[in-house]
């Protein structure tokens, strides 16, 4: 969807465009270019997301403002079109949810979640049409590639030095390191993302300066104790060798990827059966391992006494507009389920929450960014985003990865999530432009 903000006579309008030696285009205004910076900003800050305020609110959520806001503006006083292409999936998500929030018994919990989902779309869009020259867009990967390095490191060492405060420590999540992020499953998910995210933009440039951020990212990914994550991490990997050998070997070389890795992992599990990694795990004394593979069996079971619960509480509604927004751990825990707690599956809890026509804006939402994402796989970029994103699979891997981790734990309120939704709008538009060009 293109959205036009005020008159564009293009003859009255100067040449603000500005072309380098390199064929990238960035606008010489100061509108443009402070926008750019808070939204660079925002991309930097993303892991800081304590101390929380009202409505789940963080720190970060100042910069996402800031940055809708000055984009606003320089898209008001440049007269520029504006391109929203998750406009159709996230309005029917958000009527689905404002329409059973009306009708549910916490309107309240509602309108905040309704709130959150107008902020992401917002910043969203702003990352589209911000960084839709391949300058802007080589500064935000970078920015994100070099603030999950560092964050990565600072919580290395905090829990090398046992410095609470960068640990983020909770008495209900053990000794699982939190930093800022206050939930292990967020920090998992971001620490991936970011691993991907430095494999697509290949930075730091110097290779031995890249391994080392990939230790220091996969490390502090370790120290979250999520199954999930280290799960998501390998599919991503597999994910990326596979595109590989398909580009060298064709569909022939990427289905024998998959099939090794299969074979492997079926064999490995065959010698050393999963029931007996998990109890040797819980025996081993050591805490990164008692908590991350010796607690799964325990994980596993309890999302799948949540699924039951889910189904049951979905029965209790009408089945078209849902229970309400952000309504289901609430009622879970006023029912007496014996497990109350989050959805942790973003289809079901949409399914729960806001009904059919919901989970129809959802489905909308995958194949929209499926759209986008398969071109980077099969098509080449242009050479100015080409060089801004020399290895685009590594997004579209990433994606893959929080698609799976989607299963259980809820991502869609993930900010990062839907910074990944717009880098690949603009790239799957380029490659798509270029093949047609």
């Amino acid at each position: 969807m293109t959205i036009t903000l005020g008159p564009t006579p293009k003859d009255t309008l100067p040449d603000l465009t500005r072309v380098s030696s390199d064929g990238w285009s960035f606008q010489r205004g100061g509108a443009e270019r402070t926008a750019v910076v808070a939204l660079i900003a925002a991309f930097i800050f993303q892991p800081i997301l304590h101390p929380s305020g009202p409505a789940n609110t963080s720190p970060v959520d100042i910069l996402l403002l800031a940055s809708i806001v000055t984009g606003a503006v320089w898209a008001r006083s440049g007269h520029h079109k504006l391109r929203a292409p998750y406009f159709i999936p996230v309005a029917l998500m958000v009527a689905a949810g404002a329409a059973s929030g009306l009708v549910s018994a916490l309107p309240g919990l509602a309108l905040s979640a309704l709130a959150i989902d107008l902020l992401l779309f917002a910043w969203c869009t702003v990352i589209v049409n911000l960084l839709g020259s391949p300058r802007a867009m080589r500064y935000a990967l970078v920015a994100w590639s070099w603030a999950g390095i560092f964050w990565a490191a600072v919580v290395v060492v905090g829990w090398l030095g046992h410095i609470t405060a960068l640990e983020g420590l909770q008495p209900a999540e053990g000794n699982r390191v939190l930093f800022t992020f206050g939930d292990p499953n967020y920090a998992a998910t971001y620490w991936v993302a970011t691993i991907f995210v430095v494999y697509a933009s290949r930075t730091p440039k110097a290779r031995w300066m890249r391994f080392s951020g990939y230790v220091l990212v996969a490390l502090a990914l370790a120290l979250s104790e999520s199954n999930g994550g280290v799960l998501a991490l390998a599919v991503g990997i597999l994910f990326l060798l596979s595109v590989r050998a398909y580009r060298k070997r064709g569909l022939v070389g990427s289905l024998a990827v998959v099939l090794v890795a299969a074979l492997a992992v079926s064999a490995l599990l065959t010698v050393f059966p999963l029931s007996r990694i998990r109890q040797e795990a819980l025996n081993s004394g050591q805490p990164l391992l008692v908590n991350s593979i010796g607690r799964s069996g325990q994980s596993t079971s309890e999302r799948g006494e949540l699924v039951v619960e889910l189904f049951q509480l979905y029965q209790q509604s009408d089945g078209v507009l849902g229970l309400g927004p952000a309504s289901t751990k609430p009622l879970l825990t006023t029912g007496l389920y014996p497990y109350p707690n989050e959805a942790h599956n973003d289809v079901l809890a949409t399914l729960t929450e806001r009904g059919v026509v919901g989970l129809l804006g959802l489905l909308l939402l995958v194949g929209t960014v499926v759209m986008w994402a398969a071109p980077l796989v099969r098509r080449p970029l242009s050479a100015g985003f080409a060089a801004a994103v020399p290895r685009p699979a590594g997004l579209v891997a990433a994606l893959l990865a929080l698609g799976l981790i989607s299963y259980y734990e809820q991502v869609l309120h993930f900010r990062f999530l839907w910074a990944l939704f717009g880098i690949v709008a603009v790239l799957g538009k380029d490659a798509r432009e270029r093949t047609r060009a």
